[in-house]
């Protein structure tokens, strides 16, 4: 059998936590109210004014608009006058241009030219790739100008071009390949190329592709910097300013709303009843939550008052609470402990709540903020951790802990104390001959039983399986043994709609006045002890620990 105490330390602790719980929960929604609520106050002459400052700044936006519509298409029309002037530097020339570039890049002394000799030279790995690479560049710029609309001696020149790179190329996988151990002179010699006419061809080129359009373009450059610095300079400053101020404000008016959004949904998503009221209790706005514990509707609740919500005995007591946490600006919480607070709902049932009351003042606003939460789960669950759910009397957990307490006690002001361990007699050929219900149903009646033979503060609880203990405080040896087999005859004389014996088997033990070593478990020792010779001769016996001979410990 574990500690009693320990088990009991930590059911108080876990009760601990879960008070602690809930008035964390509490203060936190009360915040969040609190904040609502000062929001609320405000929230709608601060939505119709940003409204209005949004018309007006739009209807000023597109006057500034259309003037300046009028002068951007003045604008447009000198922009258009001098581009004319490129009409000959077309898009095509200037990409031609620039594929040319291109291409003598990639084929010149910085691209497949100057890897190709730094290869002959060197016999590097990394400048035949290289080389490789600006060759591939070279024939795509190659390919690029002759897909452009150029005149047939252009198209000439481009394939001497091609000719002459596809001869170094050529030569240069051969080295590569096939004669990487010649000389320098003689690798030299092997991939000598007349370069001539490719270099004739480029001067040709860039002659035909490439116009002279330097004074065109300073010309224009200069013309176009001075008149874009004013146009830009009178004409988009206003707007930007304007624009600037408009989108901050609409900014601002966005998150206002989407805060007054957040806290809706909070408001209406919490766990737990929101009731908003003014100093005189009249409800100003509930959440969905007050309306399903409650049953009115957010409407129905706006035409009541909060003290209308609560149980008529406490009806004056709880305006008193209102009406002082109005005066003091605090808060409150109701329900706490053993003062349990009833609510009232529409269909006249009760229900049971832990309340807390925030009181807040704003400029000349007052208000209360009730944020209640329904305890009938909390309730339901409490009874359902301390008593059987089959036999309606103490569990292990709670039984144990009345002995520790009564043990305890008798202990401390030198009483007597007697426990019954009470064990139910062929059980198992109960469940095997009428089923498992008719067991279940002889374990309800022997609790049922017990109850009624006991005395009112005597504790009763269900040990576990078929076993019962019960804990009588102020009953010594010879009054323990007389009610433990009054109890057993009683029961045996009861009769059950099976044909299978039901009896019940009793050890008692029994905690004299000056056993102050004796414990808990000793003491349950003694009375298993008991139980078991009670067994052994016979069963629907009761046997005490006290009498007996010589007892068989149970190991």
């Amino acid at each position: 059998m574990s500690t009693p105490a320990k088990k009991r330390r930590d059911h108080n602790a876990s009760q601990s936590r879960r008070i602690l719980h809930l008035q964390g929960v509490w203060v936190y929604t009360a915040t969040l109210s609190k904040l609502e609520d000062r929001w609320f106050s405000f929230r709608a002459p601060c939505l119709m004014t940003f409204r209005k400052l949004n018309i007006v700044l739009a209807a000023l936006t597109l006057s500034v608009g259309a003037i300046l519509v009028f002068h951007n298409v003045r604008q447009a029309e000198y922009v258009r006058q001098m581009n004319e002037s490129w009409n000959q530097a077309s898009v095509q020339t200037m990409q031609v241009a620039l594929d040319l570039a291109a291409l003598e890049r990639s084929f010149g002394y910085v691209g497949f030219i100057h890897h190709f000799k730094n290869y002959v030279l060197r016999r590097d790995e990394t400048y035949y790739h290289d080389a490789t690479e600006s060759y591939w560049k070279t024939v795509d710029a190659l390919r690029r100008l002759m897909m452009s609309d150029l005149p047939e001696r252009d198209r000439v020149d481009l394939l001497v071009v091609q000719k002459t790179l596809n001869a170094y190329f050529h030569k240069l996988n051969e080295l590569y390949l096939n004669r990487a151990d010649l000389t320098v002179e003689v690798a030299d010699n092997f991939l000598a190329v007349d370069d001539t006419p490719a270099r004739e061809a480029l001067v040709r080129l860039r002659a035909d592709l490439i116009p002279n359009l330097q004074n065109q373009y300073d010309t224009t450059a200069a013309n176009n910097q001075t008149n874009e610095f004013w146009a830009l300079l009178s004409s988009s400053y206003p707007l930007i300013v304007i624009l600037v101020f408009a989108f901050t404000i609409s900014l601002i008016s966005r998150k206002v709303l989407m805060r007054a959004k957040e806290i809706d949904t909070i408001f209406d998503s919490s766990p737990d009843a929101f009731i908003y009221s003014n100093a005189k209790g009249k409800i100003l706005r509930a959440n969905k939550m007050a309306t399903k514990i409650f049953g009115y509707s957010e409407e129905e609740l706006r035409k009541m008052k909060i003290e209308e919500l609560v149980d008529s005995s406490i009806l004056e007591n709880h305006r008193k609470i209102r009406e002082r946490l109005i005066s003091d600006k605090s808060t409150g919480v109701l329900g706490e402990g053993n003062a349990e607070i009833r609510g009232m709902t529409k269909s006249g049932q009760q229900v049971p709540l832990n309340v807390a009351i925030s009181a807040f003042v704003f400029g000349r606003h007052k208000g209360i903020i009730a944020i209640a939460r329904d305890m009938t789960t909390f309730k339901r669950m409490e009874i359902d951790s301390t008593y059987d759910a089959l036999t309606g009397v103490f569990n292990h957990r709670n039984i144990e802990a009345k002995l520790d307490d009564e043990l305890k006690r008798a202990k401390r002001y030198g009483r007597v104390l007697s426990i019954l361990l009470v064990d139910l007699d062929n059980v198992k050929g109960l469940n095997d001959s009428e089923g498992h219900s008719a067991g279940d149903r002889g374990l309800a009646a022997a609790s049922e039983h017990l109850r009624i033979q006991l005395r009112k503060h005597d504790h009763v609880g269900r040990w576990g399986g078929d076993e019962f203990l019960v804990v009588c405080p102020e009953l010594g040896q010879l009054d323990a043994s007389e009610i433990a087999d009054r109890i057993r005859r009683r029961f045996e004389d009861i009769q059950f709609p099976w044909s299978s014996k039901f009896t019940m088997s009793i050890g008692i033990a029994t905690l004299g006045p000056n056993s102050a070593a004796m414990t808990t478990q000793n003491l349950f020792d003694e009375a298993d002890q008991a139980l078991y010779v009670a067994k052994e001769r016979g069963r629907n016996r009761v046997e005490h620990f006290a009498e007996l001979q010589r007892p068989k410990r149970i190991k």
